[in-house]
């Protein structure tokens, strides 16, 4: 990855970018009920990291601001439950798992922002979360924002180090080689009354809060 100045360990940035994408894979591959909390804060935390190094920050990005109302909420308020599991058939997708939150948690989460940002932040929320009755997909988001810390890494010159990160570029890479888009659309397809029983009976299982 390119670089204008020489990374080390201590660099805070490219070591808050390492630890976003090790949790980020911990989150992909042994999902638990710590690993999305654990990611929500990494990005948080590298966006502190790049404010303070004078480098743009992520508020750009309309996928940090709908994950970070479920940051906030996390951190300030109460629990984010999520479900993490295989698409199940007859859905498909062009990513392997859903992550789902309960739509009365981020309806909470989004209440809670203050009112000056609360309109931005339910447009975010809209756009970028798959909203399915009271269920709601937050992979597709978290999955793209993703690419979009990993390209604005690149523009700004960070090097970062790490077997996560490594994954992810060659992913990248390849996807470039082979005109492949790097974001996805995420959305399930199916009878629409399949998937809707689907995502009840998976958001059903998640506590009540």
């Amino acid at each position: 990855m390119p670089t204008t100045a020489p990374s080390t360990p201590l660099n805070p940035v490219a070591f808050a970018a390492a630890r976003l994408f090790r949790d980020y894979v911990a989150h992909c591959t042994a999902a638990s009920p710590d690993t999305l909390f654990h990611t929500l804060t990494a990005m948080h935390s590298l966006n502190d990291r790049l404010g303070k190094a004078s480098l743009q920050d992520f508020e750009q990005f309309e996928e940090f601001l709908a994950l970070r109302a479920l940051r906030n909420f996390a951190h300030h308020h109460d629990e984010v439950v999520a479900n993490v599991r295989v698409i199940p058939s007859p859905a498909v997708s062009d990513l392997a798992f859903l992550c789902l939150v309960r739509r009365d948690q981020l309806e909470r989460a989004i209440e809670i922002t203050p009112s000056k940002w609360r309109a931005g932040i339910r447009e975010a929320c809209e756009r970028k979360f798959h909203w399915y009755g009271d269920a709601i997909n937050i992979n597709p988001c978290l999955f793209n924002f993703m690419v979009r810390a990993y390209e604005h890494l690149i523009a700004n010159g960070v090097e970062v180090d790490g077997d996560a990160i490594d994954a992810f570029e060659a992913s990248y890479q390849h996807e470039t080689d082979h005109g492949l888009p790097h974001t996805i659309d995420g959305r399930l397809t199916g009878r629409a009354g399949d998937v809707e029983d689907i995502l009840m009976s998976l958001v059903a299982n998640l506590p009540p809060v």
